[in-house]
């Protein structure tokens, strides 16, 4: 099961795959969210109406079953991991982000965060945070992949 973030999305439909260079990509992303192995939050879907495109908007209309609320459990969960990680809040944020809910939900169900978010020893001096997803993955022994790793796991192609 995979947990994905916000910039997953982003990147899919935006800046890495391109539906005119990837014409099979949503049909293969819908396919494993039908299989209920693909899940989010709803905080993701909260910033994909901030900042996505319009048509990425549209499909996470679309797809929002996959969303998942936060209840009760969840946000327990994720106010555990910020009191824990207090520098995963980029406290200039002018919205709730989702990366807490995103690990929360895979903390709970031992599945895998996908993000394309790199540790804050990677990005040097210039890092607005101290923790970034993959580093409080790491620390709370939660797996954190990237999408072109979940690609190759599925083996998915695209024609």
């Amino acid at each position: 099961m995979y947990v994905v973030d916000t910039n997953v999305y982003l990147d899919w439909w935006d800046r890495r795959y391109p539906s005119f260079a990837f014409p099979t990509f949503q049909s293969r992303v819908d396919a494993l969210i039908a299989a209920g192995r693909w899940v989010s939050v709803k905080g993701v879907f909260d910033e994909i109406g901030h900042v996505g495109s319009p048509g990425l908007k549209l499909w996470a209309k679309a797809q929002s079953a996959h969303f998942r609320p936060h209840d009760a459990a969840l946000l327990t969960q994720a106010n555990a991991i910020t009191k824990a990680h207090p520098g995963l809040i980029d406290t200039s944020a002018t919205y709730d982000e989702a990366d807490r809910y995103v690990i929360a939900l895979a903390k709970m169900n031992k599945w895998c965060v996908v993000t394309h978010e790199t540790p804050a020893r990677r990005k040097g001096l210039y890092a607005p945070r101290t923790d970034y997803m993959p580093d409080v993955c790491a620390k709370m022994g939660v797996k954190c992949l990237e999408l072109l790793t979940i690609l190759r796991n599925e083996k998915l192609t695209f024609h």
